[in-house]
């Protein structure tokens, strides 16, 4: 398991603890952007632990319904991101969800009636027009793995951004990663390759302000 929290220079931890202002709800908006956060196979105990990681001196109570399984595994990479943002999607993945009560954040299961925090999908006509306008002069993959197509597209992205921010791709709840990808394109948007890739990997497309993510597709009612 990796759990990586990079800030944009390491000037100071001390400076980088004290900005790093947690928020879990929509206030997160707000709050200090973060370079990159990593997730590689991170359990529930991780995901808690660095949501509990408070300014200097501070940490947030965290309660765990008794209700939640504990086997949970979150992989993901997130570039300029808040913490609150992270954690967000790390529970999206999880399947689990969370709420925030006057003395602690608690963590429950996740309802089959959930929705998307609306602070994740604040922001996302920029997102779209990012990825339009982000322009890959050759993709070619070869049986590549989906988790690793999502990668290379989101390393590339922010390569050709004239910005560096580029696109972050996350892959949903449920969602092979192993899934084999097979095909090539010159001088397309990000937002179209990543549109094939959902096409030929059978999967459903969400854009959020932070991100856009893959995601199982829905069975249309016959």
């Amino acid at each position: 398991m990796r759990v990586r929290c990079n800030r944009y220079l390491s000037i100071a931890v001390t400076l980088v603890a004290a900005a790093l202002m947690l928020s879990a709800t929509e206030g997160c908006a707000q709050a200090v952007r973060i370079k990159k956060v990593e997730f590689d196979e991170a359990s529930l105990e991780d995901l808690i632990d660095f949501l509990r990681e408070g300014a200097a001196g501070k940490t947030r109570n965290i309660l765990v319904d008794p209700r939640m399984k504990k086997e949970i595994r979150v992989t993901l990479t997130l570039h300029d991101v808040t913490k609150g943002v992270a954690f967000a999607y790390a529970a999206e993945l999880g399947g689990f969800d969370y709420r925030e009560e006057r003395h602690a954040i608690r963590i429950v299961p996740r309802s089959p009636k959930a929705t998307v925090k609306a602070f994740l999908k604040r922001g996302n006509p920029m997102t779209l027009r990012r990825a339009s306008e982000i322009v890959m002069p050759k993709v070619e993959f070869d049986e590549a793995e989906l988790r690793q197509v999502i990668d290379d597209i989101a390393t590339a992205s922010r390569q050709l951004d004239s910005r560096k921010k580029g696109i972050n791709v996350l892959l949903g709840p449920g969602v092979d990663s192993s899934t084999p990808v097979t095909f090539q394109l010159q001088n397309v948007p990000v937002a179209e390759v990543l549109k094939y890739v959902a096409d030929f990997a059978r999967l459903d497309i969400r854009t959020d302000g932070n991100a856009v993510v893959l995601l199982k597709r829905r069975k249309v009612a016959r």
